[in-house]
């Protein structure tokens, strides 16, 4: 889980051309679809949660970032966001909100870039964290509908709930704690 809502997923980990240049990608690039708060893969504790301008130091790519140490002692990076809402130090659950997407750092648009390395600093796939293969397209659930149907509410309740700030947590909620 790195959205409580679907995603999608616009650059894989892996070979890949940026801007006509060929590069490993060590992350996977995503796009919030129902929200744009990034939650936490795992558990774990927050290491750093900054932002980086300096272009001497290579993390500037970045931009705004979180980084947790995993409960399995691995390091969890979540860049590029408009804002980080937690601070180093602080205990995270799966599916708590560390940021919001953003466009910070080297970055061509919103999105989140998600990286998974092993505690000696080797990158590794992060989509099997996700529970999704490493390819382009849309994942996770559309709670919201499901919580439509469920409860058999109207299109126009729907939109009311919408404007709600954690509507896409309350239709989460709603779905996984039955």
């Amino acid at each position: 889980m790195i959205y409580s809502g679907r995603f999608k997923v616009t650059s894989t980990f892996g070979e890949r051309i940026l801007n006509g240049v060929k590069d490993d990608h060590k992350g996977i690039d995503v796009v919030g679809i129902d929200d744009k708060y990034v939650c936490a893969a795992v558990g774990g504790v927050v290491v750093v949660s900054t932002i980086v301008t300096d272009k001497s130091n290579r993390t500037w790519e970045w931009g705004n970032y979180v980084c947790v140490i995993g409960d399995d002692g691995r390091q969890y990076y979540y860049c590029h966001l408009e804002k980080c809402l937690v601070s180093p130090g602080k205990r995270v659950k799966t599916g708590d909100h560390l940021g919001i997407e953003g466009n910070s750092g080297y970055s061509f648009g919103n999105h989140c870039h998600f990286e998974v390395r092993e505690s000696g600093g080797a990158a590794i796939d992060p989509s099997k964290f996700l529970g999704i293969s490493n390819a382009i397209g849309i994942y996770g659930k559309h709670y919201r509908t499901e919580v439509m149907e469920k409860y058999q509410l109207s299109e126009s309740t729907m939109l009311y709930l919408d404007k709600y700030k954690y509507a896409a947590d309350l239709y989460r909620k709603l779905i996984e704690n039955d």
